[in-house]
């Protein structure tokens, strides 16, 4: 089975709640997302300090509207991991090894995660759990592995 962005690797003692999303913005499967205030849900950027979930659904705030009541995403819902561990979307042209601590990736990447350099506390996002491209080259690879809720 091929596992792709926002795929739960480990369902035990997994945690995943439902988020409203901030109006206008979009979700994508996978992405890094936190919420900044009572606003709602957004991609994570530099700058956010946490808490930290995988998106576990997308969303396109504009079509979303329109959806039937019923249906997940109707009012502007996605349902998020906040612990377990998942692929989320990576950095392009990134190198990750088990057991680092990951952070959101530079202005452009948002929801986007590449090796922390450990400057603060929170900008952990979690655990990098599988290596990502190898030590001084490029890789094309643009998920990861991550264990979200454990970095504490």
């Amino acid at each position: 089975m091929t596992q792709t962005a926002g795929d739960v690797i480990k369902a035990e003692n997994m945690i995943v709640e439902v988020f409203t999303v901030k109006a206008s913005q979009d979700i994508e499967l996978g992405e890094v997302v936190t919420c900044t205030s009572s606003a709602g849900l957004l991609a994570a950027a530099t700058g956010h300090k946490g808490p930290y979930f995988m998106a576990m659904d997308s969303h396109t705030y504009a079509t979303s509207a329109s959806a039937p009541a019923t249906q997940l995403g109707a009012d502007h819902q996605v349902r998020c991991l906040m612990a377990g561990m998942g692929i989320t979307q990576a950095m392009p042209a990134v190198y990750i090894y088990p057991g680092c601590y990951v952070e959101i990736a530079a202005s452009g990447y948002d929801g986007e995660v590449t090796v922390s350099d450990l400057t603060a506390w929170y900008d952990a996002v979690g655990i990098g759990m599988e290596l990502v491209g190898t030590a001084g080259a490029t890789t094309v690879t643009t998920t990861c592995r991550v264990l979200f809720g454990h970095n504490g």
